[in-house]
C-alpha cells in the first residue's frame, strides 16, 4: 500500500506513521523497516529498496521523509541532477503489494503540488492522509487529555490548563516538552507554575515589546529582550515582528483619522477587536512621522545586522533604549 501523510505537526505525523507500521508489521527491525531522507538519497535507490523483499518476512515498510519533489516550491537538492524519477513512476503504477511505502510530508496541505504526476498517482493507487490541525476551542481539551494519558498522577488546575493552552498555541511539540517539564517539576501544577516555567508565544512577546516602546517603557523592553535572548530568539526575528506591529499601527492610524471606530478597524483589517482598540488608542500617542522613521530605522538595522556591520544584540538593544514616540 502507498500512503502520503501530511500535516504541520511532526509529532502527529510520526504518530500516524507508527499506527500504520503497527498494523503492517509486528516487530520492527533493520530488515523490515527502512527510512530515507529524499533530499539526500537518490529516488532509484529508494525504489530498489521498495521492490526488494527480504527472506523470512511477509511485510515491509519503506518511509520517504521530506519528498521535496512533491512540493509546489522545490528546495534545491544536491542530488537532483542524479535523480531517475522514471523509477518512481514505474513503482507508483505497479506498487509492491508486500510493501507499505509511506511519504512523510511535514508541511501544510496547500504547499503540496496536487497537479504533480507523482502526487496524482499516489492519490489514485494509494491513500492520502491529512493530519488536521486542532481547532482553537479544542486545544484546552487536548491539554487535559495529554496529562490524563501521559501523567495520570499529576493534578493540573483548570486555570493552569487554560494558560498552558494559550502559551502552547496548538503546538503539540511545545505541549509535550513543556508539559513534561511541568509534570517533572511538581505533581500539582498551578497557574503560577505555568507562568514561571513556560514562555509566552513569540508573537505575544513581540506585541508586548511593541507596547513597551509605545508606552516609552524602554527598560522594560530591554529586560524582555534579554529574557528572549536566553531563549535563543534572534534580533532579526524580533525586528521583523516589531516592524509588522508598526506597519499595522500605521494602517490603524490612517483609518482612525478617517473616522473608523475600533469595531470598524477590526473588521477592515481582520484583527482582534481588543487589539484594534489598543492600536487605535496608540495611534494618537505615536506620531505618524515617528512611525515612518521607526520603520526606516528597523529596515536599516536589519540590513546592517545581515551585512555583519554591527553586533546584532547590542545594536537592537540600543534601538530599544533610544526609542521615543514623538
Amino acid at each position: 500500500m502507498i500512503y502520503l501523510i501530511n500535516g504541520k505537526q511532526n509529532i502527529r505525523l510520526k504518530s500516524q506513521m507508527k499506527s500504520i507500521i503497527k498494523d503492517s508489521i509486528k516487530e520492527i527491525d533493520a530488515m523490515n523497516f527502512v527510512k530515507f531522507d529524499a533530499s539526500l538519497t537518490q529516488i532509484q535507490e529508494i525504489m530498489s529498496e521498495a521492490n526488494y523483499m527480504p527472506l523470512g518476512y511477509d511485510k515491509k515498510v519503506v518511509v520517504i521523509d521530506s519528498p521535496y519533489f512533491l512540493m509546489k516550491e522545490r528546495t534545491k537538492s544536491k542530488i537532483e541532477s542524479e535523480q531517475d524519477y522514471q523509477t518512481l513512476l514505474n513503482y507508483l503504477n505497479q506498487p509492491n503489494p508486500d510493501v507499505d511505502l509511506i511519504f512523510l510530508v511535514n508541511t501544510a496541505e496547500k504547499e503540496i503540488d496536487k497537479k504533480n504526476e507523482y502526487y496524482q498517482l499516489i492519490e489514485k493507487n494509494g491513500k492520502v492522509i491529512t493530519v488536521a490541525e486542532p481547532k482553537q476551542e479544542q486545544w484546552n481539551d487536548v491539554v487535559k487529555q495529554y496529562f490524563t494519558s501521559k501523567w495520570p498522577n499529576t493534578v493540573i488546575d483548570s486555570d493552569a490548563v487554560v494558560e498552558l493552552g494559550r502559551r502552547t498555541e496548538g503546538d503539540y511539540a511545545s505541549l509535550f516538552n513543556n508539559g513534561s517539564k511541568l509534570a517533572l517539576y511538581t505533581d500539582h501544577i498551578t497557574f503560577n507554575d505555568v507562568t514561571k516555567m513556560v514562555t509566552r508565544p513569540l508573537e505575544e512577546n513581540s506585541f508586548l515589546l511593541f507596547n513597551y516602546l509605545v508606552d516609552e517603557k524602554n527598560m522594560e523592553a530591554v529586560a524582555l529582550f534579554r529574557d528572549l535572548k536566553t531563549s535563543n530568539v534572534e534580533p532579526v526575528t524580533l525586528i521583523s515582528m516589531v516592524a509588522n506591529q508598526f506597519r499595522l499601527l500605521n494602517r490603524v492610524s490612517y483609518l482612525a483619522r478617517h473616522g473608523y471606530q475600533p469595531e470598524d478597524i477590526a473588521k477592515e483589517l481582520n484583527i482582534n477587536p481588543i487589539r484594534a482598540k489598543i492600536l487605535r488608542k496608540n495611534s494618537f500617542v505615536v506620531s505618524g512621522k515617528r512611525v515612518l522613521q521607526t520603520l526606516e530605522d528597523l529596515y536599516q538595522l536589519d540590513k546592517q545586522i545581515k551585512s555583519g556591520l554591527v553586533d546584532r544584540y547590542y545594536s537592537f538593544e540600543l534601538f530599544l533604549i533610544n526609542f521615543k514616540r514623538k
